[in-house]
């Protein structure tokens, strides 16, 4: 998809020229993150339109081709981009899987854009650009539209004319970019369902307006000529026929529409009903377990924290020795290495916080009932880490044994047995596995000072971690 606008007027000074780049700039990479999916559904490219002559074309390359990408002061291979550029490490995976590299180029076949990846420095807005050119590609067809006429509309409004560019689909349909409002019929019904009542041509005219829409009248659902309406209505019911921006991209319904009514009426001013249904709140299973848990570990006067379920291989396994239980959840595209899969174990999470302060003064107790994810299940673990001067195997197993009892455990159903050397963070000897009732419930014990080392501990730690689901499941709740 591509547009022109001429005539942008940046402003009359340097710093609000300036300001208009960088806000430019900001806007793209907005609708880059959200409508686009982080370039996976849309990118978008603005160029100096007087630094390309058309016809344009988009090719599919081998890689060898050359040219200047923003940021780089020699040209450079596509295969060279994607190795050795910032821009094409970020997005690289988005074009790996392509049989062909895609080019954007201009008559002379200077290549103006390798979507989605980066422009290249000859079509550089600057200060002086009067005259864009907005190119668009991606996946999803709605959202680019959307995008184009999003980008078009906010150079417009710096006194830019928009002007149509002929593009011809993969199909063989041209498309141009068209800024007409879309029409849309909502059913009298729905808004009366919705609102309460039907308020009516007048209000809903006023309503709408101030939502940058306009009310035509009044059409049956099955007669409105050139309007956009929906499946599954009564083609004689009376409905609004309503115009809205084209760049509006999130109506998607006609409850859609309804809900600019209301907000434009004002969600004050709408009528309250009671509900009819007798609906009380029960607590979720496990939550009183939960609560209880909490009560236990606090009574003992350690603090809770919350972390990140997000976490890398590394910290969760590597570096406390765990093997992974089953199949690990893994983020596709994460943002960094260090939010690259949902955790299995909430303690490697507690061993990093206590790293974090490990320069205030002692001594520092935290536990956290947190979500895991194992099997690509969901599950909550509770575990605390003490870092103090007197911290060892005796302090954690008063800990474990504390817990266990204020959740009405029988000391005969408690199994110690000891822990594998090497099999988690543990100090070899100075581990135990509990079991409740012959079902493996956890572990605690003293943690190895070589792996307090990695986490730059340099004090003893002890530390423990029970299935939250599990005690649920064995301990009922006394008050049910």
């Amino acid at each position: 998809f591509a547009a022109i606008v001429r005539g942008v007027d940046q402003g009359s000074s340097e710093s609000q020229r300036d300001r208009f780049v960088q806000s430019l700039m900001d806007h793209q990479e907005k609708l880059h993150t959200t409508l686009g999916r982080r370039r996976r559904a849309v990118s978008i490219g603005v160029h100096d339109l007087n630094n390309v002559k058309g016809p344009f074309n988009v090719t599919s390359d081998d890689g060898s081709s050359t040219f200047t990408p923003l940021g780089a002061e020699k040209k450079m291979t596509l295969v060279e981009i994607l190795e050795s550029h910032p821009k094409g490490i970020e997005y690289s995976h988005l074009v790996d899987p392509l049989a062909g590299y895609p080019l954007i180029t201009d008559s002379g076949r200077n290549v103006i854009s390798f979507p989605p990846v980066i422009n290249g420095v000859a079509t550089t807005v600057t200060t002086g650009t009067t005259d864009f050119l907005i190119d668009v590609t991606g996946w999803d067809r709605r959202a680019c539209i959307a995008a184009i006429r999003l980008i078009a509309l906010s150079l417009s409004e710096r006194s830019g004319r928009i002007e149509s560019v002929e593009v011809t689909q993969y199909d063989g349909s041209v498309w141009s970019i068209d800024m007409e409002p879309v029409q849309h019929l909502v059913p009298t019904t729905l808004v009366s369902m919705i609102l309460g009542e039907d308020p009516g041509d007048e209000v809903v005219s006023s309503s709408i307006s101030r939502m940058g829409g306009n009310l035509i009248g009044n059409k049956n659902m099955g007669s409105a000529s050139g309007g956009t309406k929906w499946d599954g209505e009564n083609e004689d019911e009376p409905g609004y026929l309503i115009e809205m921006p084209s760049w509006r991209f999130d109506i998607l319904h006609p409850v859609d529409i309804v809900e600019d009514i209301a907000i434009g009426l004002g969600l004050d001013k709408l009528a309250t009903q009671n509900s009819k249904m007798n609906l009380p709140g029960t607590p979720l299973v496990g939550a009183s377990m939960e609560r209880r848990i909490r009560q236990s570990i606090r009574a003992l006067g350690v603090h809770e924290v919350q972390t990140l379920t997000l976490t890398s291989e590394a910290r969760d396994f590597n570096s406390v020795r765990l093997d992974a239980r089953g199949t690990v959840t893994r983020i596709k595209n994460p943002i960094t290495r260090e939010h690259g899969i949902l955790r299995q174990s909430v303690l490697p999470s507690l061993l990093s916080v206590l790293a974090a302060n490990r320069h205030h003064e002692l001594p520092h107790r935290i536990f956290e009932l947190g979500a895991v994810v194992v099997d690509h299940n969901n599950s909550n673990s509770v575990a605390w880490a003490c870092a103090e001067r007197n911290a060892g195997f005796t302090s954690a197993k008063g800990y474990a044994l504390s817990l266990l009892r204020d959740l009405g455990t029988d000391e005969s159903d408690i199994g110690l047995t000891e822990g594998v050397p090497g099999n988690g963070p543990w100090l070899a000897g100075r581990v135990a596995v509990v079991h409740l009732r012959g079902r493996k419930i956890g572990s605690f014990g003293e943690i190895d000072p070589s792996i307090s080392s990695v986490f730059g501990l340099r004090v003893p730690v002890h530390a423990g971690e029970f299935d939250v689901h599990a005690l649920t499941e064995l301990l009922p709740d006394p008050l049910a």
